[in-house]
């Protein structure tokens, strides 16, 4: 059972990618680079901590949430749109990255790079959540909402109740969770028309 779930939540994250990469193929989606770029390489590292950790097969999920974001960061190049703008929250998820890299070899606790991957993964995701309550028309709803469904099946699927199965799963859920909220939830138009203006 933790295997077909893992498998399923996997393959729905990549769908929900997926349906995002052809949002910004079709103009429809313009995506925060920087936080894309970052959800690419930081799942990775905390998916190399789960299995340092011996967590197992619910590590999949780990590893499909950072391709995923992958192939929306070469969509966005090859359609030639989303912004690319450093700012200090970016410069301060790259450093957990690294921090978590370096940290990990240092002293051979997966742990410490879990902790740090929450840190940086959730760092990285500001400025889109920032967008996305600003400005909703330039994200893919529905490719949230499919996210989010794959990362619960993600949870279900971890077999160890352990800090290292649950915590980076459990982050994936409550992230997932915030961005379908904002992406649903009603707000003026107003608000959205400025932001988009000024993107």
């Amino acid at each position: 059972m933790h295997t077909a779930l893992a498998i399923i939540g996997a393959v729905v994250n990549f769908v929900a990618c997926l349906s995002y990469v052809r949002a910004i193929l079709k103009g429809e989606a313009t995506p925060n680079r920087v936080t894309w770029s970052l959800w690419a390489l930081v799942p990775l590292i905390a998916a190399a901590a789960q299995l340092r950790a011996g967590v197992g097969i619910s590590t999949l999920v780990v590893l499909s949430v950072g391709a995923g974001p992958a192939c929306v960061v070469l969509a966005s190049f090859a359609r030639g749109t989303g912004s690319w703008r450093l700012g200090p929250f970016d410069y301060l998820c790259g450093a957990c990255a690294l921090a978590a890299l370096a940290l990990w070899a240092a002293t051979g606790d997966p742990v410490t790079a879990i902790v740090l991957s929450i840190l940086g993964d959730a760092t990285a995701a500001l400025p889109t959540l920032r967008k996305a309550w600003l400005a909703p028309a330039t994200e893919n709803r529905s490719a949230y909402l499919i996210s989010f469904v794959g990362m619960i099946l993600g949870i279900f699927s971890v077999q160890q109740a352990t800090f290292a199965g649950y915590a980076f799963n459990a982050y994936l859920v409550a992230v997932s969770a915030a961005l379908v909220l904002i992406l649903y939830l009603p707000r003026r138009r107003g608000v959205s028309a400025r932001a988009q203006h000024s993107e």
